[in-house]
């Protein structure tokens, strides 16, 4: 240990040393801060007298051994070096040290031949005194027992006539308990008292070079550890440890963080000190910086002025500073010293005198959370409390833990079942996966009557979310019949009745696959409501709103959506009315207005740290991307969405958010990836709910895409089966029509795809905003149908609409199909520029530029930027034997049945070699084929087994029920 910094101390004892040896024997007190580096030098001087001849005694008291009679004088008279005699003796009072302390532990009374041989045991040391000086060293004296402090004190009243100088060491301050001993050694002509104070930053200077660290001593260096450590050798000593640790042997470029070894040393200088002390480091780790000295005090259950001892015992040790820890890393450690229970039953304690003395719940609860079981009717209350500020505050994790302990503490049946649809409310923010386990029970309660309106409300929402809606409707049957009462005891019942009854106008548009008789009652009921009161909850206005949605009741959607956007807060509550809101300006084709707010909303659902918040704005933005034609950003927001909540998280919604990822995968060409999205579990419940619609769609062009027209045909034709079903037949959502109709123009059916949009076309109601996107697809799609001397208005209408309302994949579709309308025409030049267009926007959207259908002229020239052959210059020699069979039979207008059972083929075989020939010779639709192909026999077929029979619907065949469709793969 260094000491340079106690030269004056050492001068003194010096001096005390060479007046023992001259016979004038004294007592020297050296007392200082826990772990101030008095052991260093009494051990230090210990060797000087040793080296001066003298008689060097030592002991260290604990406090273990405070209750051993005579311990202390025992390590004095065991540890030294005596004549036979004299070891004789020393060994005699070995045996009665033992021997009284039996007698104490079963009597309670210290035996009175104990206090008899104090003068006895001081006759050995006077006697050592006539030959040579003796020099008593005790470390921490403060410990030590009784009967050997008189043994002290009968000596150091024998000083005068004796060579023997008494050294004794002591933290500051606690001789408290010790008066008699202060008093009578400090008032004797030869006592001296040293008080160490801490290390000056020369002395951490030098501390640092006798590590062999002097490149380290830099001077901000030493003011770190100067500022941390407090002064304190252990503490610096403990530092410079964990910087060479840290530091791995380098030159000293590591930071100075406070590591394992200064924990060790906190802990021990901790336990060094008195346990008046220990206890106030204790209760102050706990409490925290801002807590008022009167509450500390009642924590301790102690005196003012002893609380003031112990802080400034701590100060001097460096430890605290103005009353508080210099470096976290200080509480951290007097923390992790606590035994698990005494910490909790002191936490119990700090909670209760915060709550007497008023403090507010969320600073109340950190305690209650770390304490032991509080049987008390405040504790339950304020971990409630605060549960609900922490939610409000967005500390989810907090509430989470708040309502966690008020559940494992709550003792009142009803209480427990409002804790626990607490508990759901406020985990369903994070992820309703883990939320999810409460909903058995809560079911239960809620059939008894056990839960009020609000969380009855909340319980159907999150059931519908998992496509429990039988459950849902028990719900409510059983609280028509009285099963849920007012929230609170002054709430009238007619408001409670009216929060179930937006429950069933609610799901009639939200989950509209209910049981018929369900929805119709669900309708009837809105439509009373709407006669006695205005709407004024969010959920009435956004279930307002699909109703509007639903009529086509055009700007006015837009002001009712705007309406709730503009005066709803987000939160738990509102947050499926906003995204309702969001949803109905996509569909009224206010693109620009609905990315903004959803760019709003998302952006305070980060800042709030709400994950499930988070990943329902991500899905709707990846809704709005898609129209826009921002394939890639549209997939990047389903793929956010999915992340932050998983899918199992997700419920019957994750159909949301697959069908976006599929569709822009599919559109981008990346049908591999669109194939795993559809590998994603959904749910049979999301297919009674319109993001079910979403899904058929988009898995729907995922088999166009892969010439799988007949299974496409089943998916879009099931949209039109359930959106009939419901009285749900929305073109906005899903254009079920035109999808199907793109199917029957691969398959070379013209005339059905003709009819199928024209009756889209009708639906859109005109030419207004709107209608944009469904009028835009409706009329490529129809034009695509006709000659192309007919298609030329209708396509340029699209393409003026489209371009207007901002959808960018639809106009590439439709300049495409104008660039190609044209060049049969003739019209080269035109075709080729338009062309080039369509190839333009497509790579804007992320279109590859392959998938843009080829355009060439009269001349078969090829444009400069389209990077494959033209289909004129491809023929049918590049057609394998099959494929050529199946496209020779298709040229002549067989249908894909008749080509199947001619050749002895899967219809599903046919659709695969119709999509290779497609590719290879580079047409679209069958009308195409007869120009690309000589006149050629057809191959016969042999004579072997039939392939086998496609499982599914096909062309011809009249649709059945929408459960069938569902599980074409």
């Amino acid at each position: 240990m260094n000491l340079v910094d106690r030269g004056e101390e050492f001068s003194i004892m010096d001096g005390m040393l060479n007046a023992c040896m001259a016979g004038h024997g004294g007592v020297l007190l050296v007392s200082g801060a826990v772990a101030s580096g008095k052991t260093a030098l009494l051990r230090a001087f210990g060797e000087r007298a040793s080296a001066a001849g003298a008689l060097f005694l030592q002991a260290t008291a604990s406090e273990a051994e405070s209750d051993l009679p005579l311990g202390v004088m025992g390590q004095l008279l065991l540890g030294a070096d005596l004549p036979g005699a004299d070891a004789k003796r020393a060994a005699r009072l070995v045996d009665l040290m033992a021997v009284a302390a039996q007698i104490r532990r079963a009597e309670g009374v210290l035996p009175a031949v104990v206090m008899n041989e104090i003068p006895k045991l001081c006759g050995i040391v006077l006697e050592q005194a006539r030959e040579r000086p003796v020099v008593l060293s005790i470390d921490d004296v403060h410990h030590a027992d009784g009967h050997s402090l008189e043994c002290v004190l009968y000596l150091a009243r024998r000083l005068d006539t004796s060579r023997i100088l008494v050294v004794l060491g002591e933290n500051n301050g606690f001789l408290a308990g010790n008066t008699r001993l202060h008093v009578d050694l400090l008032r004797l002509p030869g006592c001296r008292n040293i008080r160490l104070g801490p290390l000056e930053r020369r002395g951490v200077a030098e501390m640092i070079s006798g590590f062999g660290d002097e490149g380290w001593g830099t001077r901000q260096l030493v003011s770190d550890l100067h500022r941390t450590g407090g002064g304190n050798p252990l503490l610096t000593r403990a530092l410079i440890e964990d910087r060479r640790t840290a530091d791995g042997g380098g030159c000293g470029s590591a930071a100075l963080l406070p590591g394992e070894a200064f924990a060790q040393a906190v802990t021990t200088g901790l336990f060094r000190s008195d346990m008046s002390t220990r206890n106030t480091a204790w209760a102050l780790a706990v409490v925290g910086p801002d807590v008022p000295l009167a509450e500390l005090v009642e924590v301790l259950g102690t005196s003012r002025e002893s609380v003031h001892r112990s802080l400034r015992a701590l100060n001097d040790a460096g430890l605290l500073d103005s009353g508080w820890f210099r470096h976290e890393a200080g509480r951290t450690a007097v923390l992790r010293s606590m035994e698990p229970a005494h910490r909790a039953r002191l936490e119990a304690r700090v909670a209760q005198v915060l709550h007497e003395h008023g403090e507010a719940a969320t600073v109340v609860v950190q305690h209650l959370i770390a304490a032991e079981p509080i049987d008390a009717p405040w504790a339950l209350s304020t971990l409630l409390e605060a549960a609900e500020r922490a939610l409000a505050d967005d500390e989810v994790e907090l509430a989470l833990t708040c309502l966690r302990a008020a559940r494992d503490t709550c003792t009142d049946a009803r209480q427990s079942v409002a804790i626990r649809a607490e508990l759901t409310r406020a985990g369903w923010r994070l992820n309703p996966a883990t939320a999810a386990r409460h909903l058995p029970e809560l079911t239960a309660d809620a059939l008894d009557g056990g839960l009020g309106a609000r969380h009855t409300v909340e319980l159907v929402g999150h059931l519908l979310w998992f496509g429990q809606a039988d459950s849902v409707l028990e719900i409510l049957d059983a609280a028509e019949r009285g099963g849920a009462g007012p929230e609170a005891p002054g709430q009238p019942a007619a408001q409670a009745s009216r929060r179930l009854d937006c429950v069933r106008s609610w799901m009639a548009y939200e989950y509209p696959g209910l049981p018929g008789s369900a929805r119709a009652r669900a309708r009837h009921g809105d439509d009373e409501r709407r006669g006695r009161t205005p709407a004024r909850s969010p959920h009435q206005r956004a279930a307002t709103l699909m109703k509007a949605v639903l009529d086509g009741a055009g700007d006015d959607v837009v002001v009712r959506a705007e309406q709730i956007l503009q005066s709803t807060r987000l939160d738990d509550g509102t947050l499926t009315a906003l995204v309702v809101a969001l949803n109905s300006l996509v569909l009224a084709d206010r693109l620009d207005t609905a990315a903004l707010w959803c760019e709003t909303l998302s952006k305070e659902a980060a800042e709030r740290g709400a994950p499930m918040w988070q990943a329902l704005l991500a899905a709707v933005r990846a809704r709005i991307e898609l129209r826009l034609g921002g394939l890639a950003a549209a997939e990047q927001s389903a793929r956010l969405a999915v992340t932050l909540v998983p899918p199992e998280g997700w419920g019957v919604a994750i159909a949301s958010p697959v069908a976006t990822s599929v569709y822009a995968k599919t559109a981008m060409g990346r049908l591999d990836e669109a194939a795993a999205q559809l590998a994603i579990p959904v749910p049979e419940s999301a297919f009674h709910t319109p993001d079910g619609l979403l899904y058929l769609r988009a898995r729907g062009h995922y088999y166009l895409a892969a010439g799988r027209p007949y299974a496409a045909l089943d998916d879009f034709h099931a949209c039109g089966d359930l959106m009939t079903r419901w009285e749900f037949d929305l073109p906005a959502l899903v254009p079920w029509r035109t999808d199907a109709a793109e199917a029957h123009l691969l398959l070379g059916d013209d005339d059905r795809a003709r009819t199928l949009a024209q009756e889209q076309l009708a639906l859109t109601g005109g030419p207004n905003a709107g209608a944009a996107w469904t009028r835009g697809v409706s009329l490529r799609v129809l034009a695509s149908a006709l000659h192309p001397g007919r298609r030329l208005s209708l396509l340029g209408e699209a393409i003026d609409t489209l371009r207007e309302r901002g959808h960018r994949v639809e106009l590439a579709r439709a300049t495409d199909e104008l660039a190609r309308a044209h060049r049969e025409l003739g019209n080269g030049g035109r075709a080729r520029a338009l062309a080039r267009k369509a190839q333009q926007l497509g790579r804007e959207c992320g279109v590859p530029v392959p998938r843009v259908s080829p355009v060439a002229d009269t001349g078969n020239s090829l444009p400069a930027e389209q990077p494959w052959p033209s289909g004129a210059r491809r023929g049918a020699d590049e057609l394998s034997d099959a494929e050529l069979r199946v496209a020779t039979l298709a040229a002549r207008g067989h249908t894909n049945r008749q080509i199947a059972d001619k050749l002895f083929i899967t219809i599903s075989t046919v659709e695969q070699h119709l999509t290779r020939a497609y590719r290879k010779l580079a047409v679209q639709r069958r009308a195409d084929l007869a120009a690309k192909l000589s006149p050629v026999p057809v191959p016969v077929a042999g004579s072997g087994r039939r392939e086998g029979h496609r499982e599914g619907r096909h062309e011809g065949r009249k649709d059945g029920g929408a459960r069938d469709r569902l599980r074409v793969v």
